[in-house]
């Protein structure tokens, strides 16, 4: 059995649904094509001349990078510039390039959930509330026979986020009018009225919102420390659980730290959250000075930098990914970019 780009789009806009991104982001496929088959994954950071270069050596069709390649607009191609050669390799080899960014930050088991891993923190809850999904009741009359194809569709389209209420049926006459209801996310809505009328237009149904059954998404996360440590030997315990060589922080190392607030790559204008919810710690990257200035007065600030704070994604999304494969039976190799480093050097 093919397995393609598209059915592999389709499994990662499950994990990390495209509707959890950021208005100004641009995950999803960035260049490729959803017909072609799938043998290789190569799981990055970003997608830089050197991994593209090694998926064009080793037979890697896809490209499933946490930083799109192409995030600001682009007038011109220019095939001598950096990026322009990238695309130019790209395009030659037929590798497709894939990303999950702010999508993937937010969803279960995405960047901030790995990095609570990292770090073995526990009772982790959400930080930052950033999407908010009611469930629907979707009460629909048609025979039973309609009933039993719709039932069967949804849950083939739904990967079980469609919970199915109550289905009256007479087995003895299937032309008979029966009701059928289910609780559909708003996000599935559309998929849901697109099968209904795909079976037939004249088919009558009713939705209403369940306004005391809702979802709520958060970004970052926070939660306890395996033991109480002071300041300076939980910034130490981080700086080795993620390897950081050089690691910048702000406040008071001397105070005890139990409950770490975090949020991986740039996240310093949520760090009122992290105060809100009573952490000792805040961890995130790409902190400005006078940010630093201002939080420390209430917490550590522990900026752990964007590359350390994120890369933590890469070997566990290749995880999650062998290990669906296995179980779906689909012969697809993935690796990890392993080779990749911080952009900045330290002395």
């Amino acid at each position: 059995m093919g397995i393609y780009v598209k059915d592999i789009m389709t499994l990662m806009d499950e994990w990390a649904p495209s509707y959890l991104a950021e208005k100004w982001d641009h995950p999803g496929m960035q260049i490729g094509t959803p017909s072609k088959k799938v043998e290789r994954i190569l799981v990055s950071l970003d997608v830089t001349r050197n991994n593209v270069r090694y998926a064009a050596n080793h037979g890697i069709q896809m490209i499933i990078s946490h930083h799109p390649f192409l995030f600001k607009s682009l007038h011109v191609i220019d095939a001598t510039s950096d990026k322009g050669k990238i695309i130019k390799d790209v395009m030659k080899n037929d590798i497709t390039l894939f990303a999950a960014h702010t999508n993937l930050d937010t969803a279960q088991q995405g960047v901030n959930d790995a990095l609570s891993k990292a770090l073995g923190l526990q009772n982790c809850k959400g930080l930052v509330p950033v999407y908010k999904e009611y469930m629907n009741k979707v009460t629909i009359y048609t025979s039973a026979m309609n009933c039993k194809v719709i039932q069967k569709r949804i849950k083939e389209q739904s990967e079980n986020e469609i919970q199915f209420f109550y289905v009256l049926e007479d087995e003895d006459n299937m032309d008979k009018l029966v009701r059928l209801e289910c609780s559909v996310p708003t996000h599935l809505l559309t998929m849901v009225k697109t099968i209904i009328q795909d079976i037939d237009q004249s088919i009558a149904f009713d939705i209403h919102i369940l306004e005391n059954h809702e979802k709520q998404e958060f970004m970052g996360r926070i939660g306890y420390l395996p033991k109480e440590m002071i300041g300076v030997e939980a910034i130490l315990y981080i700086k080795e659980k993620l390897q950081i060589p050089c690691i910048r922080y702000a406040g008071d190392d001397s105070h005890m730290v139990k409950k770490v607030a975090l949020l991986g790559g740039s996240g310093m204008e949520f760090f009122s959250f992290a105060k809100a919810a009573g952490a000792d710690l805040y961890l995130t990257a790409d902190v400005k000075y006078h940010d630093a200035q201002e939080a420390s007065e209430n917490l550590l600030i522990v900026d752990g930098g964007h590359f350390y704070t994120e890369r933590v994604i890469v070997s566990s999304l290749a995880k999650r990914l062998r290990d669906e494969f296995e179980k779906r039976q689909w012969a697809i190799e993935v690796e990890e970019d392993s080779d990749a480093v911080d952009i900045f050097h330290y002395l």
